[in-house]
């Protein structure tokens, strides 16, 4: 870390005593900024950056707050402004391509690295350790690339602690955890003040369901620095997920335990916004939405300006009921984030939100949530049944179309598309609403997929049947259902007790009598065959009895 003792050393130029003063402020707030004390370190660094304006290590090191609490355009101010007080001093190049890379811009990102790494002495590793961070931590991350940059500062001194701990971090981006435990290892033995190190060790236990293991860890870096925040957060997460392997009798004390050692991580981390999102998170994950919503409420009092907290009240406010609230709170936040930070559940919680307040537009959110991460699909359809049972077919048609886009879509969420379609159609029918034949060609076609994926899906057929039907001349029918009733019969007669079943009776006399009427005038001895089936089954049947008596009278 030759560059930063630099930037710290020439802190001399006033006295040794304001030196002595700036050398450990700028430690101070690195040791926050490990802490996630993020707004005690913003504090400090802000204060260095008043008092020493051309000193550009603080303009990195604020930057880089401002990326990892997720304000890029801030970060990339500071970055700028390290930047114009020394051109020399590598690491705001790399701040300025770290920001390229939260924004997709690698190539830019790639101009800026190389110019830090051009103004790095044969000594100095901090460029390579940090270009390699930066490629850790991008939205896209570059394992590979960042461990290349770190074997470079590795061969520039092989006892910096820092190039084994981010070496730790890409191995276990790379799922490497074999050689990340190594690194993070090397990396705490050759620094037992770096307690990240051996956080990170918990963290790969954790990973691997080892918990007792990751328990231990991190109480053992308690006992080390009991005030120490990252452990608490990490004995709650471990804790949450633990409460999922355990038996039901012992959940609720893993759970009260993860709850305490996140309000401690709470206490350790001053509450500032950025350790209540870390905490938000967690209750996102826990599901504890009564509790996620108060938090989100109290946040955005303490910090109407971060945008995150939005996303967090409207997941809340709906899994609370609160839809009008919800969708108002999903608006806020796509409307003041960048295009790019939009996720799948902000338009899907969104769409969903609005669908419970009537709103049109809920479906193109919940399209383009789903578009976005299509396992989504899952949730549309209990939301479609509902809408199914309560009549509301051309809902449910809108929500089956949705769900059948998802990687779990089963033949029967396909067959409610074809019949939510049929029953609109002859809901509007029966409603005088003359609807439009679209309604049936989209049955129609939803039907056809079913029994192309299922021959012997046989209550497919008979809708396809009625649909076609429907879609007939009603004044010069052409027939377009019989082939569909045809196929229905024979999927029921792979197993022949199908035919004499007394539930099938009514679907099978349907059949067959609209089989024999097509073939009243071209065919009357096919015509009379099929009516004869529905009298052997319905010997009532009133149409059938009908037809062969002037089938039988005509000869």
């Amino acid at each position: 870390m030759e560059l930063i003792k630099k930037a710290i050393k020439a802190s001399l130029v006033l006295s040794v005593v304001s030196s002595s003063v700036y050398a450990q402020n700028l430690d101070e707030a690195k040791k926050a900024i490990d802490a996630e004390k993020y707004q005690q370190a913003k504090t400090i660094l802000k204060s260095l950056v008043a008092a020493k304006p051309a000193d550009a290590a603080n303009y990195f090191f604020l930057g880089n707050v401002y990326l990892k609490t997720d304000y890029a355009d801030s970060a990339k101010a500071f970055f700028s402004k390290g930047v114009a007080a020394d051109k020399e001093f590598a690491l705001n190049y790399v701040g300025l391509g770290a920001v390229d890379l939260d924004a997709d811009n690698s190539a830019s990102a790639k101009t800026n690295f190389d110019k830090a790494i051009s103004l790095a002495s044969r000594k100095d590793n901090d460029p390579y350790i940090y270009v390699a961070k930066a490629y850790i931590s991008a939205p896209k991350p570059e394992f590979e690339t960042a461990i290349a940059h770190l074997e470079k500062a590795k061969a520039m001194d092989e006892k910096d602690a820092e190039v084994f701990l981010a070496l730790g971090d890409a191995y276990r981006g790379l799922k490497k955890n074999g050689e990340a435990y190594s690194a993070y290892r090397s990396a705490f033995d050759l620094d037992k003040n770096l307690l990240r190190s051996k956080l990170e060790l918990g963290v790969l236990n954790k990973n691997s369901k080892a918990f007792k293991e990751s328990t231990d860890e991190f109480n053992s870096i308690i006992a080390i620095n009991p005030n120490y925040g990252p452990a608490y957060r990490e004995l709650a997460e471990t804790n949450l997920q633990w409460s999922f392997n355990v038996p039901a009798a012992e959940k609720p004390a893993k759970l009260q335990a993860a709850i305490a050692h996140y309000k401690k991580y709470l206490d350790l981390t001053d509450k500032s916004v950025d350790s209540r999102m870390r905490y938000a998170d967690f209750l996102v994950y826990a599901s504890d939405y009564k509790a996620l919503e108060q938090e989100a409420q109290a946040m955005i009092q303490q910090d109407k300006a971060n945008p995150r907290i939005y996303r967090y009240l409207g997941i809340s406010a709906y899994e609370n009921g609160n839809y009008q609230a919800s969708a108002q709170a999903l608006k806020d936040f796509i409307s003041k984030v960048e295009p790019r930070r939009v996720i799948a559940l902000d338009h899907f919680y969104l769409g969903k939100a609005q669908y419970k307040l009537g709103d049109s537009t809920a479906y193109a959110n919940l399209g383009k949530g789903i578009a976005l991460d299509s396992t989504l699909a899952e949730e549309i359809t209990p939301l479609a049944a509902e809408a199914f049972k309560a009549k509301k077919y051309p809902e449910a048609a809108k929500l089956y179309e949705l769900a059948i886009l998802g990687p779990k879509a089963t033949l029967s969420d396909h067959f409610y598309v074809g019949y939510s379609y049929y029953f609109d159609y002859a809901a509007k029918t029966q409603n005088k609403e003359n609807p439009s034949s679209e309604l049936l060609v989209k049955a129609d076609s939803a039907f056809s997929y079913v029994n192309t994926k299922a021959p012997t899906y046989a209550l497919a057929y008979i809708y396809r049947a009625r649909t076609n039907r429907l879609l007939d001349d009603q004044k010069s029918p052409k027939g377009l259902s019989i082939p569909h009733y045809e196929k229905f019969i024979a999927a029921l007669a792979e197993k022949p007790e199908n035919l004499t079943d007394p539930k099938n009776k009514d679907q099978l006399t349907e059949a067959y009598n609209n089989i024999g009427a097509f073939y009243l005038t071209s065919d009357p001895a096919k015509a009379k065959e099929y009516f004869n089936k529905t009298l052997a089954l319905d010997p009532a049947n009133t149409y059938a009895s009908e037809v062969i008596k002037s089938l039988n009278g005509s000869k």
